[in-house]
């Protein structure tokens, strides 16, 4: 008899992380990140003028961030407007179907929840409290505000959550929706579950070396339980 994936590697943890933007709510629906990236490019030229192609060619807020990190007076005035821009973008944030009830299910079930995510950490606080969810997630995770190269595919951020949760690697699940997730939680050791909430993400997930795949929240909710 096969057992399935996602529950064989729920049935030994002990706590279950989850990226923000995707699993839990699509942050950027009503304040689209494209325009984000336009508003932050904006900027840099008002303090830089001419940019380096890297900036220029960025085409996400966070690849942005990434690009700036060797300007250090720049890096902080990007980090500023993007940390105002997320938290502006919680207000039209779309829940994902199937989180809140992920989140319920881990609290059920005696598992921790917590967040680990390259967004503001202080976004995801607000985006919490607005739906309700803020005293079932034991730890918030976000970016490093001084130093954007620590965000996921590094491993930083999974395994600083797992050291103030007090678990061992193993004893975790890390849920994602992008493949630096995946390569992330593989490299801090805890084993990952792709969402695939776009088409073609299976197949990437799958090459990525993600441990199980599911396409709806509610099939996590439901496997925790």
């Amino acid at each position: 008899m096969t057992t399935n994936p996602l529950t064989k590697i729920l049935s030994s943890a002990e706590a279950v992380l989850f990226d923000f933007d995707g699993p839990i709510c699509s942050l950027f629906d009503g304040y689209p990140a494209p325009q984000i990236t336009r508003e932050l490019l904006e900027l840099a030229y008002q303090i830089r003028g001419d940019l380096r192609p890297g900036l220029e060619q960025a085409s996400s807020p966070h690849e942005l961030l990434l690009a700036a990190a060797g300007d250090l007076g720049l890096a902080r005035q990007l980090e500023a407007a993007l940390q105002k821009a997320e938290l502006a973008a919680t207000e039209t944030a779309r829940p994902t179907p199937g989180a809140a009830e992920s989140v319920a299910a881990c609290a059920a079930s005696g598992r921790l929840t917590a967040i680990v995510s390259n967004n503001y950490a202080e976004a995801v606080v607000a985006y919490l409290s607005q739906v309700g969810l803020s005293g079932q997630v034991a730890h918030i995770e976000g970016r490093n505000p001084a130093d954007p190269t620590l965000m996921k595919p590094d491993p930083h951020l999974i395994e600083r959550a797992i050291r103030t949760l007090g678990i061992s690697a193993t004893s975790c699940v890390f849920v994602g929706d992008q493949t630096t997730d995946i390569t992330a939680g593989r490299a801090a050791g805890v084993p990952t579950i792709g969402y695939a909430n776009k088409p073609g993400k299976s197949e990437a997930f799958e090459a990525a070396g993600a441990d199980a795949i599911l396409i709806s929240m509610f099939d996590l909710a439901a496997a925790i339980h």
